[in-house]
């Protein structure tokens, strides 16, 4: 465009608008700013989150280090947006004189504007991943000896924890793994999700009618039908893999576990979580100890058990006095660590999902401290008692969690 009274000079062009490139600085502006606040966001979002259920310490200083790295990061953003917002609007001053030269230093400003977006947002993009990698995903698993020839038993191995569990000793480590769970469709659903070549046999002094008969999955896999809630289906496993499956044991996984927002009763007329998490596995462990220590003798090398515990056992509180036997009235609490021996069951006071829960995680810990204890001493350290805390894991588990918890455990 020529102005009135000038030569149409392709060197002294004037243009009727400084604004070359305003719709992708107002675009830069707002990545700029937007892009290190979701990362700032989301990082607290998952400290907070973590916090809540005992991960991590809410105020302990380096916890906070990724959340300050991601803060000085917005506040460089929100700075550049700054001087990007007023690249956009503010070359139509008198310094403008519409010529190809100023039109060049206005692109060569607006082109540093954009690259410094680009860094801003890479780095915004990979802060965001990075907090999902680490404290999300969690690290990949370590590399350790093979197992090959090792026998795992792993209770609730068919989802969440249990699966993925079998998944990596099945591929990574070489063992052979037992599926001890209570459904054999989702046993095999699972099997068939770790090896398609999964062929079925079973062992050849089993009923083949029964649908209580131990299954062998392949060669290093076989699934074990186990009811922790039902005292007869322990005895029954137990029986079958000591008797039917003549196999050694080198580690027992005390995996399985439920979270129930009401209060039920198993056949045995036990509360169910107290059951499920802890009795249940408590029962087996016994059984199943002869053959551990079996085993260690054999290959002289300790064998062990480990229970799958939570943090959340710290929420486990027992009542300094009771005002009262009625579960209808009002129990008085100091809120003093500490399971309840007086009332495992939850008879004499009102069910708290969280609380029932921490209550049988509680007595998984001092199950296992306890089983370690007297393995060394009685038996020499034959048998190895290992307690564990998986970390925030999402699994079944949570899906009986309020609103507030079940949801936010899907993203976070």
């Amino acid at each position: 465009v020529v102005t009135e009274g000038t030569i149409n000079d392709p060197f002294k062009t004037k243009m009727t608008s400084p604004q070359l490139l305003t719709l992708p600085l107002t675009a830069a502006t707002a990545v700029q700013l937007l892009l290190p606040l979701l990362s700032l966001i989301y990082s607290v979002a998952v400290h907070i989150f973590l916090s809540s259920f005992n991960e991590r310490s809410l105020f302990r200083f380096h916890h906070w280090n990724p959340i300050m790295i991601r803060a000085v990061l917005f506040c460089f953003g929100a700075t550049f947006s700054s001087f990007t917002s007023s690249a956009s609007r503010g070359h139509d001053d008198d310094d403008y004189d519409g010529s190809v030269q100023s039109n060049a230093a206005i692109l060569s400003t607006q082109l540093i504007y954009i690259i410094a977006t680009i860094i801003i947002a890479t780095l915004s993009t990979r802060l965001i991943l990075q907090t999902r990698q680490i404290e999300i995903n969690g690290p990949p698993p370590p590399v350790s000896a093979n197992l090959q020839g090792k026998v795992i038993f792993i209770t609730g191995a068919n989802s969440g924890i249990g699966l993925e569990t079998t998944r990596l000793l099945y591929h990574q480590y070489n063992a052979t793994v037992i599926l001890a769970c209570r459904s054999r469709a989702r046993a095999i659903e699972a099997i068939q999700s770790i090896d398609p070549s999964w062929k079925e046999c079973r062992y050849t002094n089993n009923n083949s009618s029964s649908s209580s008969s131990a299954i062998r999955l392949g060669n290093r896999m076989h699934f074990l039908p186990l009811d922790l809630t039902s005292i007869q289906s322990i005895q029954t496993a137990a029986k079958i893999f000591l008797e039917e499956m003549k196999m050694p044991l080198h580690v027992l996984i005390n995996n399985a576990g439920v979270m129930l927002n009401e209060r039920m009763e198993t056949v045995d007329g036990l509360e169910m979580t107290m059951a499920a998490n802890h009795l249940g596995h408590f029962l087996l462990t016994n059984l199943l100890l002869p053959k551990l220590r079996e085993t260690a003798m054999n290959d002289k090398h300790p064998t062990k058990v480990m229970t799958v515990s939570s943090s959340l056992y710290t929420n486990a509180v027992r009542p300094s006095s009771r005002s009262s036997n009625n579960k209808n009235e009002t129990t008085k609490w100091n809120n003093e660590p500490g399971i309840d021996l007086l009332d495992l069951q939850c008879q004499n006071k009102p069910y708290r999902l969280f609380v029932q829960y921490a209550q049988s995680k509680l007595a998984n810990i001092l199950f296992a401290r306890e089983l370690g204890r007297r393995e060394k001493l009685l038996h020499g350290g034959l048998v190895q008692s290992h307690v564990l805390h998986p970390g925030l894991v999402r699994t079944n588990v949570t899906r009986n969690m309020p609103w507030y918890l079940y949801y936010p455990n899907l993203v976070f």
